[in-house]
């Protein structure tokens, strides 16, 4: 355990002013690890339902719960990658709190895009149906701006989906105590 000393604001009294130190303890930092790593493409491939190029459509829906916020958006399937897609479908993400039609945002930009009206995304579906059957909707843990085109997305999500990495991480959350120092 460090010792860290912490300043505390003098105070002033009819002689003068004065300063006090006391030391701080810094307990132990706990973690949670938690999930799939998303910044590995043969994982998000490995530990996903289905796969897909889209594009978005339209955002049709924005709605709190419980203190987390989601965006329901209509997509059009450009490619299938894996399992299967409706031709247009509903997908709901998670997004920050607060936002407002086109200025929505992710904790992960990177690997968590928001899908925005009239882009092309690789969309990764954990769960919920992508048939497209009205009133259904699916959930995408994992969505990337589609830059490499249709072919380039192709070539690459099908060598992530033919070579799963060795270990699939457990979606299990566990409790890891990182000491300090």
């Amino acid at each position: 355990m460090s010792v860290v000393k912490v300043w505390v604001g003098g105070c002033l009294v009819a002689s003068g002013a004065a300063w006090f130190t006391f030391p701080a303890q810094e307990a132990a930092t706990p973690h949670a690890v938690c999930g799939p790593d998303l910044g590995r493409d043969d994982v998000v491939a490995a530990r996903s339902q289905a796969v897909a190029v889209v594009e978005a459509v339209e955002n049709t829906r924005y709605r709190e719960d419980g203190g987390s916020a989601y965006l329901t958006t209509r997509v059009k399937t450009l490619d299938t990658l894996k399992g299967e897609f409706g031709n247009v479908l509903d997908v709901t993400q998670g997004v920050k709190n607060g936002g407002a039609p086109g200025r929505f945002t992710t904790e992960d930009p990177d690997r968590y895009a928001v899908l925005e009206p009239g882009r092309w995304y690789v969309i990764a579906v954990q769960s919920g149906s992508t048939t497209g059957i009205a009133g259904s909707e699916a959930w995408a843990w994992y969505a990337e701006p589609a830059e490499r085109g249709l072919a380039g997305e192709r070539q690459h999500w099908q060598e992530a989906i033919v070579h799963p990495p060795e270990t699939v991480v457990s979606s299990a959350c566990e409790d890891v105590d990182a000491p300090v120092g």
